[in-house]
């Protein structure tokens, strides 16, 4: 197993990508230093971002990965990143979120904050290249470049803060509107009905062998709860949450689970402890296509939990028939 620490770096020297040993206090270390510094406050930033700025954030952390082998290349054949490269990403994102240039408190979101804290870092790598620029270490385009990061940066930061911003009055809207009760659908799913639904979903599960715990629903809430023996824990309270999520944004929960991907209408719901985005909850439906109940199952594999949610489904229907 490779360790480490190498002891390599005990006498005060380091290596250039093409081998030279050099003081570790040498300017281009330094640099090297300041934006690895701001790298790791932006993959700090993109831990918290917002969906759709994920990749814009991958990708500026490549580009600095290539700046710096620039800084540090020596005597080898390697080129810096073009100098215009931030310059189409802040054009692109100031016409997205327009600044009208007055002071920026950072603190508005937590990714926006993180980048504000990598843009200042990105200023002093701006200074400490300078000298580099001088001793022709490193040249004009690459400059160019490093000048651009902390601008970047910054039409970064602005952008998150106007998204989360977004996102938020997004969740609270969704959440005034999951309280909302069914109002069309009132007393159309029986305790009667109920308790042969859940019959339904014990038959199917024993038919695949699989124990399950199943929570039919109506639009006031847990109508029946019924767990068969050897059923796993967290099952107990996962089908109830997934009749919850089903009946409130009605919509099965295969469905919800695509609208909480990062970059997705609904993506930061997944985080709400109340509700379950993933597959085993259908709203039951009456025969206007009204939501009147919902059916939610778990205890095996996603696949399974919806196949015996169906098995539900299939016999409310029939009973909606007659």
């Amino acid at each position: 197993m490779t360790r480490l620490y190498t002891g390599g770096g005990d006498g005060g020297t380091t290596s250039l990508l093409d081998g030279t040993r050099v003081q570790k206090d040498d300017p281009r270390i330094d640099l090297n230093g300041t934006l690895d510094e701001a790298q790791a406050a932006i993959g700090m930033a993109r831990s918290m971002a917002p969906g759709r700025f994920l990749s814009d954030m991958e990708e500026l952390e490549h580009t600095l990965f290539l700046l710096m082998a620039y800084v540090a290349r020596g005597d080898r054949d390697i080129s810096s990143p073009p100098a215009d490269l931030f310059e189409k990403k802040i054009d692109g994102l100031e016409s997205l979120c327009p600044h009208d240039r007055s002071f920026v408190r950072p603190g508005k979101s937590p990714s926006g904050a993180a980048l504000h804290l990598a843009r200042t870092i990105a200023r002093r790598a701006e200074r400490e290249a300078l000298p580099l620029l001088r001793r022709h270490l490193i040249d004009e385009d690459s400059y160019r470049l490093i000048n651009r990061l902390s601008d970047y940066i910054f039409a970064l930061a602005v952008a998150c803060d106007e998204e989360s911003v977004v996102e938020e009055i997004t969740r609270k809207v969704i959440k005034e509107l999951i309280k909302m009760p069914c109002k069309d659908g009132e007393d159309r799913l029986s305790l009667k009905t109920a308790l042969d639904l859940v019959s339904a979903a014990e038959d199917r599960a024993s038919q695949i062998s699989v124990p399950m715990a199943i929570t039919v629903s109506d639009e006031k809430g847990p109508l029946v709860f019924h767990r068969m023996d050897g059923v796993l824990p967290v099952s107990i309270g996962l089908s109830g949450k997934k009749a919850k999520t089903s009946l409130e944004l009605r919509k099965t929960t295969s469905e919800v689970y695509d609208l909480v991907q990062p970059g997705a209408p609904l993506y930061g719901l997944q985080s709400d402890p109340d509700l379950c985005c993933f597959g085993g909850g259908i709203p039951l439906t009456d025969k206007e296509g009204r939501v009147v109940g919902a059916v939610g199952v778990s205890g095996g594999s996603v696949e399974e939990d919806v196949e015996v949610a169906e098995a539900v489904v299939s016999l409310w229907k029939e009973k909606e028939v007659r």
